[in-house]
Formats: structure tokens, sequence, C-alpha cells
């Protein structure tokens, strides 16, 4: 505090205080002060809101009551700096009003002639900045300055005891990042603080005033919404959170998408003590991780089938694998060079006797953590090889067609020696093949699948990296894979054309595709401005609605024949 300016504030006063104060301020202070005065106290409120002072001298000589007032006015507003009253000489009494009233001080103006009274200004601030110091290593997060758990916990106590006064609701969400050891292992902690950093960012950029949030674990962030009106409008919130984490990031030179899960509890529904609230938004977020992909969860509600329980699904699933309910679409590669289909991406359906066509998303989570996912994808290679004899009979052009792998189909040991013998029963070209990991399969055991890649690419077969960006993997990583192209995540695609930075990642992930001599394939494209951007900076490929839906094998075969027939 020596070595620079004091920035001052006096309050109230006439010009023979605010003289005097000035001088000896000038005179004992180097380098010289910088003083304001300011004799309406209302003016001086506006004045505090707008700058920064180091300290605020009010002159209380010969209105104490009204100098008191006006701290306590300035405290009502929020101003946290030191405030000093001066009075005009000491008394107890007065003293003790004036800290009552929130100041930090007072100092008796008899005393200006005095060197220790500068010094007690000094005192006082050297005091403030400690206390504010503590303050920050005792409430705030260290690495991105927020709350942490301790302060956490203290606003939701104060927050909890308002509502319950107000008889309204709150919300707490409990949010943490999805795979972040994973990440850590694979960037290291430099790359992860970055990460956590950026996302107590975007964090801030969704909170009311009235709200609160805070880092409480490596990974793990809360939010309390005070004063919640409905549950609409903590589900806006929420939905809008997991929108915000889940945008592109590029970090370390990489672009990634990180998925977050989001637990929400609401008082005094949920639990209506501090305890109680919290456990419930805990539960809540273990469901919420319990499915991929970021996931807003509210206590109480059923992630899975409602009025169906994961036993009776997986009979459902176990009698539709045995009695061919489940059928293969295909959504259409399209060249952007050529503007033709060139190839297929086989997608799953279930054609549910009593729930109609049923979406792999209700379904393939339980697939996969019941074991059924192996078997079913066993199903689809055979189905998809097949479907492929057929369009080739059909007369159609010889497409590609990809299918899709799961982390769990290829950790099975019977992985390469069962895909082999389905693709060289079929009869089919496996040059023709192509399957599809994502990067969270392929470095779940790096080594091994590195090595089922090369086996089955000695047969023919090809291999793509799915979702590309929302994993881990490292730039080390996929110059290791035998992959011949990188298909990018719809996720960067959606606001490609509204936001610089995701055009920028999104032309960063072609040029780095290009450099490694890989194809590369966007995927969820759905208009045409976002189709004019890929094909302005040379992306090869493209599949979504605005080219085609999933067509079933029949439909696909229609329209490929059309298309043949135009040409």
């Amino acid at each position: 505090m020596q070595d620079r300016a004091l920035r001052v504030l006096m309050v109230g006063g006439d010009q023979q205080s605010y003289d005097l104060v000035s001088n000896r301020l000038d005179s004992l202070h180097s380098p010289l002060s910088r003083i304001l005065w300011c004799n309406d106290h209302q003016q001086a409120l506006g004045l505090i809101d707008i700058s920064a002072y180091d300290v605020v001298l009010v002159d209380g000589q010969q209105q104490f009551d009204g100098a008191c007032q006006w701290v306590e006015d300035a405290r009502s507003v929020g101003y946290q700096s030191p405030l000093i009253i001066l009075t005009l000489d000491h008394n107890s009494v007065l003293g003790q009003r004036a800290l009552e009233a929130g100041a930090n001080d007072f100092i008796a103006t008899r005393d200006l002639q005095s060197y220790m009274w500068v010094r007690s200004i000094h005192y006082v601030i050297d005091r403030y900045e400690a206390e504010q110091k503590l303050i920050q290593l005792n409430y705030f997060d260290s690495l991105t300055g927020i709350p942490n758990r301790q302060q956490f916990l203290e606003n939701l106590e104060r927050a909890v005891a308002r509502a319950e006064e107000k008889q309204s609701s709150l919300a707490l969400l409990v949010i943490n990042l999805d795979g972040f050891k994973q990440f850590n292992e694979n960037y290291g902690l430099a790359v992860g603080d970055e990460l956590v950093t950026t996302m107590a960012e975007r964090l801030n950029q969704c909170l009311r005033k009235s709200d609160s949030i805070a880092r409480i674990g490596g990974d793990e962030f809360t939010l309390i919404l005070d004063d919640s009106n409905s549950a609409a409008d903590v589900e806006l919130v929420s939905t809008k959170v997991a929108e915000v984490l889940s945008k592109p990031i590029i970090l370390d030179g990489y672009p990634k998408t990180i998925s977050c899960s989001i637990g929400v509890a609401i008082y005094p529904d949920d639990g209506d003590t501090l305890d109680g609230l919290i456990k419930s938004a805990n539960v809540a977020l273990l469901k919420a991780k319990a499915t991929a992909g970021s996931q807003v969860v509210f206590y109480g509600e059923e992630v899975d089938q409602p009025g169906v329980s994961d036993s009776q699904y997986e009979a459902e699933m176990r009698r539709a694998l045995r009695d061919g309910e489940f059928e293969l679409h295909y959504q259409p590669r399209v060249s952007l060079v050529t503007g033709k289909t060139v190839g297929m991406e086989s997608l799953i359906r279930w054609r549910h006797p009593e729930r109609g066509l049923v979406m792999p998303e209700q379904f393939i989570g339980l697939a996969e953590k019941t074991g059924l996912i192996i078997p079913m994808g066993y199903w689809i290679i055979e189905q998809a090889c097949s479907d492929l004899k057929g369009f080739d009979a059909k007369g159609c052009d010889p497409f590609h067609i990809s299918v899709n792998l799961s982390f769990e189909q290829m950790q099975d040991p019977l992985f390469v020696v069962t895909a082999t013998q389905l693709i060289q029963q079929s009869g089919i070209d496996p040059t023709r093949l192509e399957f599809e990991l994502t990067e969270t399969a392929v470095i779940a055991d790096f080594e091994q699948t590195v090595e089922s890649m090369k086996t089955l690419g000695e047969l023919g077969v090809s291999f793509s990296l799915d979702d590309f960006g929302t994993g881990f993997s490292s730039f080390s990583h996929i110059q290791q894979l035998p992959i011949s192209a990188l298909k990018v995540d719809r996720s960067f695609i959606n606001s490609v054309t509204r936001g610089e930075e995701d055009a920028i990642i999104v032309k960063s992930m072609i040029d780095l595709a290009h450099s490694l001599q890989l194809q590369i394939i966007a995927e969820g494209v759905e208009t045409v401005d976002q189709a004019h951007f890929l094909w302005q900076n040379d992306c090869d490929q493209v599949q979504g609605y605005f080219f085609s839906p999933a067509l079933t094998a029949k439909d696909f075969s229609a329209m490929a024949r059309e298309q043949m027939a135009v040409v």
C-alpha cells in the first residue's frame, strides 16, 4: 500500500475539514494521495458504486448520526471496502456506535497533527486487505476463483432459511463432468485445470443475480437457484447449463466436447433440510451418470422407460433378438465433391409389437449394462452384410456400409474371430465394410484395440473414429490408429454457422484429418448453410437430415436406384 497513492473518498463535512485532511495526508504520504470530496450523501453512494477506493472517510464531527446512517446505507448496498468515521475527539460510546453501523474504525480529528493518525488509516486498509485474503483462502476455490465447498454450504443454508421464511422453493443442481479422471490421465493435470476453469467461467454465464455457484470437488460444481418459480423454469435453466457446458472447447490446441451429468433436487419437496436436499441431488446425479451423454435428472425421475423395470425390459430385448424384432435403417453419406451418395451408416431400430418403433437411445444403455449389446452387435454385423448383398442384387451402386461397434463389443475376447467368420460367411467384399469406433471405446484398452483393428484390416475392413472431439484420445493416439476417416460429431455442426469459435473448431478438425491423410465426415447436417460451410472448407462427406433421414433397407434401395436413374 505504501508503494502507490491512496485512493480516498471523503463524504460530508465542510471545506475546512476537507482541506485539513487533504493537506495532512499529502504531507505524510508519498506518493501523493488522490482525495475526492463529496458532501452530498446520496451522490456519494453513487460514487462508491462506480469507483474503487482504498478507504472512505465519513465526516461525523458535526452530524455523527448522519455519518452512521450513511455507513449503514453503504453496507446495505454491498460496499465492502474500509469505511472510517471521523469524530471530533475520542469517545468510546461514539466509537462503539460507529463500529455497530459497519465502520471499520473511527478517528478523532483532534489528532490530525499526529503521524499516528495517518498510520491508523494505513492500518485499517492493511487489516482489510489481510481479511480479504483470508476470506479468499477460506471461502473461494484457488483455481477458479468461485465459491468453494465451505461457502456453498453456508450459501445453501441461507437459501433454505429464506425459502422457509417466504414459503417458497429453491433448486439445487449438482453438476459433474463426465470422464474427467480419464481426461486428466490422457492430457495431464495442467490441461485438466484449464478445462475446469473454462467450465467455471461458462457456469457464471448462466447465473441470475439471485443464483450462486460453487466448486465442491475436482470436477464437481453446484448451482443454487434461489426462489425458483416452477419446475419448468428449473428444467429450462438445467438444460441451458448442460448445453453451455457441452459446447466444443479447444484445449491444448485440440477441439473437445465434454459432456456433463446434472442431478436436480427441489426444496422442500425433495428434502426440507440441508443434508436431505444435498443427498437427493446426489441421488439424481448418480441416475444421470448412468446414462451416456449430457443428462439432466430430477430427484425421483426415472431414466429408463416409465412403468417398466430393468429386468422386464431386458427380457423383452432378449425376446426381440430371438424373434427378429430389431431392424437396421440406413442413413446415406454424401460426397461434397460429387453430390452423390457414396456410403451409408447402419443404425439399429426396435420394431416393438406394442410401443412401435423404438429408437436406440431408449434401449442401448440397458443393453450395455446387461451385456446384451454383444449379441446385438454381432446381429448388426450379420444383418448389415446381408443387406449389402441385397443392395447389390437390386443393382445399386457398390456403396460402402458402416457399422457402429460398442466398447463392450471390442472388449469381447472372441470379437475378431466372430466378426471374421460373419464377414467371410456373408460373401461380401470386406473392403466395402467399415467399423465405426468411438474415442472412448478406443482408449479403454488402446493396445488391444489397435491389434484387433490391424487383424481385421488385413481382411480388408476399414475403420473410422466416430463422434470425433467428444472423447479423450490424444493426437498421438489418433496417429497410431489404423483408421481411414474421422467423423465430426453433430454437436460441433449444430452452431457452426452461428458462432466464430465453433467454425474455427470444425475448420481445425478438417485440417487435422487432411494432414493425416484421412477422410473427414460431418454428422448431423440439417441446413443448407451448414452444408455450404462444410463444402467451402473442404469437408469430404456429410450425412444428416438435410440430405436424408435414416431409411429402411427397402426405402434406401429405392432411393439409390432413383439416383442412378437420374444420372
